[in-house]
């Protein structure tokens, strides 16, 4: 009922509100209405129970002023004509004065309905046969080894409406985001550890696929980690897959060059724009456009086209990632980051899919040489400085390396710290390979929104302890 009722409201605003939008900007410099819905399932299955919970529908509208110095914004779940009609111009009222401040950055006129390439939308998918993939992948994990205490396999989908009108602008999408895990628990009766499989994506039911290898090797994980040790404290040569290199990015100069934190001068990135802060083998992005994943989207939550931002190129920092205000009022580039949780939030300059560029060295090539060091196989969370540059990451599983060989030793627990410049300057070797892994993102302790980072293997030197 709320996406036929979303569906058939919008189409009705896709006429109203530019002529709303045009009498509110007979007496404020910008005025510009976003409408937002967001609804989904979850889907959990373990070795006693099964649930399958929808999320509460979400669905309300972001009425903007720009007064010529800051923005003033209503939210409303009432999305009726009259309604808009006069919570717009109430808002209008608050804002007036109009002051002497700089221009936004509206770009160039754009207007379109995007959605995803998809031989099955997820929508036309029976929840039946969602629950019964859970079910299945349950009965694979659960059959591989008796010393698996419990699987917790989780299917979450996400389908995000959104239009978005001002002067220059009319545009919507209409995106299902999906995600499916499994936590593999295990014990030897004294002990108990886990690890996790997970494939994600945006678009099409078909792009969800947990292959029967994934499980293995998280039985295998959990197992080695009923015994793994704690690493010993120090500076080590390093492997970082390809989800622990996505880790690093997000924390280093995901958040590190959101130019929100630009303007509050809370990021030290705005005072090393054009300069080297990474080894010159190493470039980084942040690219909503990319096909099918779990972070992309066709425009933001401020009407911007989705497009990709080089945030480091041959090691040198190019830019950062904004929304509509600061980009304007500090005269930088606009990217396609301004993000909202939800209607009820305000948007941010946001992450979408952060990864490492790549490069040409193999797996092979990296480890030949190393005569003590440690791959870094699977991360679990982190956190950045932005002011300090200081980054902290917890590494879920590391393989000792000795000779230019896995030796079989498993270290649990492990944490990577240091500053980000010199951590990236010591990146030597960018893989070939390339992946991309799911995560939600929080700016400080709120305001979640999806996201995917990753890239290839990277060697470097970290301080591990």
């Amino acid at each position: 009922m709320t996406t036929a009722y979303f569906q058939e409201t919008t189409a009705t605003l896709r006429s109203f509100l530019p002529s709303l939008i045009e009498e509110m900007e007979r007496r404020v410099p910008y005025a510009s209405v976003v409408v937002l819905s967001t609804t989904g399932t979850r889907i959990a299955v373990d070795y006693t129970k099964e649930s399958v919970d929808p999320f509460t529908p979400n669905v309300g509208a972001v009425i903007t002023v720009y007064d010529g110095e800051r923005l003033w914004e209503h939210a409303t779940h009432d999305l009726t004509r009259d309604n808009l009609y006069r919570r717009a111009m109430a808002l209008v009222e608050q804002a007036l004065p109009v002051k002497n401040g700089p221009n936004l950055q509206l770009g160039e006129k754009r207007e379109g309905h995007y959605i995803a390439k998809a031989a099955r939308l997820p929508e036309n998918v029976s929840l039946r046969e969602k629950l019964e993939l859970c079910k299945e992948r349950l009965a694979f994990a659960k059959g591989l080894d008796s010393r698996l205490s419990n699987v917790l396999v989780g299917y979450t989908e996400m389908r995000e409406q959104k239009l978005f009108v001002d002067r220059h602008t009319l545009v919507s999408q209409d995106l299902t985001r999906m995600a499916l895990n499994a936590l593999v628990f295990a014990s030897d009766g004294t002990t108990q550890d886990w690890d996790v499989a997970a494939t994600s994506g945006s678009g099409g039911f078909e792009r969800i696929v947990l292959p029967d290898e994934s499980l293995v090797i998280a039985k295998d994980n959990a197992l080695q980690l009923l015994t793994a040790e704690r690493i010993q404290p120090g500076l080590y040569d390093c492997i970082t897959a390809p989800f622990v290199s996505g880790l690093i990015a997000h924390e280093a100069f995901g958040h590190g060059t959101e130019i929100d934190m630009f303007l509050k001068d809370r990021a030290k990135g705005r005072e090393y724009l054009n300069r080297q802060v990474a080894a010159e083998c190493v470039s980084m992005y942040d690219d909503p456009t990319v096909e099918g994943a779990f972070g992309s989207h066709f425009i933001d939550d401020q009407g911007q086209l989705a497009s990709r931002t080089t945030i480091i190129e041959n090691g040198i920092l190019k830019q950062g990632i904004g929304d509509l205000y600061s980009t304007s009022l500090l005269e930088l580039p606009r990217t396609s980051n301004g993000r909202r949780e939800s209607y009820m939030r305000k948007a941010y300059s946001r992450m979408t899919n952060t990864y490492f560029g790549q490069g040409q060295h193999s797996l092979d090539e990296m480890m030949a040489d190393i005569d003590d060091g440690i791959y870094l196989e699977s991360g679990e969370n982190g956190m950045e400085d932005p002011k300090g540059w200081g980054i902290q990451c917890t590494i879920h599983l590391g393989r000792e390396i000795k000779r230019g060989k896995f030796t079989g030793k498993v270290y649990k627990s492990i944490g990577l710290t240091g500053y980000v410049p010199e951590l990236l300057s010591s990146i030597s070797m960018v893989g070939g390979d390339f992946h991309l892994g799911p995560g939600t993102c929080g700016k400080g302790h709120k305001e979640w929104v999806p996201v995917t980072d990753g890239g290839p293997h990277l060697r470097l030197k970290g301080r591990l302890g």
